[in-house]
């Protein structure tokens, strides 16, 4: 058995980057800054707060929530799935990319107001 489960809560850095592929499939992309605290130096100095930057993608609904929803500086909670992919660019360099594949995007506290009073 084995399991590949991300679940991040952090805010998001830039409003959601639409896309649609094969006519009305639309793809999300955003960035996610999540912190953590990193302990105390060996000369005994102040423990310090590190962010990290990740690069989120979301498909079909989950897509279609954060096109109307997700905006910069949400604070979110997102499970999916960490996902390593390569392509090559138009000048033919080689990239590597690591994402985080959403399954599910949901905000933590109090969501935007214009959500909670959307019909449902």
């Amino acid at each position: 058995m084995s399991i590949n489960k991300v679940i991040l809560v952090g805010y998001v850095g830039k409003d959601p980057e639409i896309r649609y592929l094969k006519e009305r499939f639309s793809v999300a992309n955003f960035s996610l800054a999540t912190t953590h605290t990193v302990g105390k130096t060996a000369t005994g100095g102040a423990r310090e707060e590190q962010t990290e930057w990740h690069r989120i993608v979301a498909f079909g609904e989950q897509a279609a929530f954060a096109e109307q929803w997700v905006r910069k500086g949400s604070l979110l909670a997102v499970e999916g799935r960490i996902s390593y992919r390569n392509y090559t660019d138009k000048q033919g360099t080689m990239h590597s990319i690591t994402e985080i594949v959403a399954e599910r995007l949901h905000f933590v506290g109090n969501p935007p107001r214009e959500y909670s009073q959307a019909p449902k």
